[in-house]
């Protein structure tokens, strides 16, 4: 009986181990058929960075009414009548670059807005703070990245000297900050 079961063993043993190699080598072929299969549907059909882009600026402009665009061409205008430039100063300044050997050298002129009603005021303020007022736009200037300085409407510049010098002020009484003249140079 012991060697009917030894027997019986021996036998089944051959019948298990045929044809392995080719049904993992079926199911391999098949995934990648499947991914190489979704990877051209991808591609095909999710829009590039460029597409979404244009598809987000076409619908803004469709959902916005032309009129709003008009309002805020007019409101800015009316601003401008409203408002006085007045000079801040001329500031020549080094910046030292983080983890480099270089620096940039810096030479600016600086000018804001202010209400025509509100230049008084704002001329009391910088006369009782012109300190303070210098150190805000210098340690702005020395603390902005190499990125901040390549940008030509200075933007992030002006909105952090903008907004520390109206907290210096107390209330928002400078109304934008303008480079008219503006250079710097790698040292």
């Amino acid at each position: 009986m012991a060697d009917e079961r030894d027997t019986e063993q021996t036998e089944a043993a051959p019948a298990k181990s045929g044809g392995g190699m080719m049904g993992k080598l079926m199911i391999a072929g098949f995934m990648g058929g499947v991914i190489a299969v979704e990877c051209l549907l991808a591609y095909l059909f999710i829009p590039s960075a460029d597409e979404v882009a244009a598809l987000a600026e076409e619908n803004m402009t469709k959902k916005l009414p032309a009129s709003l665009a008009a309002d805020e061409i007019a409101a800015s205008q009316e601003d401008m009548k409203d408002s006085v430039e007045m000079q801040l100063g001329d500031y020549s300044i080094t910046i030292s670059q983080r983890n480099s050997n270089t620096a940039l050298r810096a030479d600016f002129t600086l000018a804001g807005t202010v209400l025509a009603s509100e230049e008084s005021d704002f001329t009391n303020l910088m006369e009782k703070h012109p300190a303070r007022f210098r150190e805000i736009v210098l340690y702005k200037l020395r603390n902005s990245e190499r990125e901040d300085l390549d940008d030509p409407q200075l933007g992030l510049i002006k909105r952090r000297i903008l907004e520390r010098s109206n907290t210096l002020f107390g209330k928002p009484i400078l109304k934008t900050v303008m480079f008219p003249d503006f250079s710097y140079i790698e040292q």
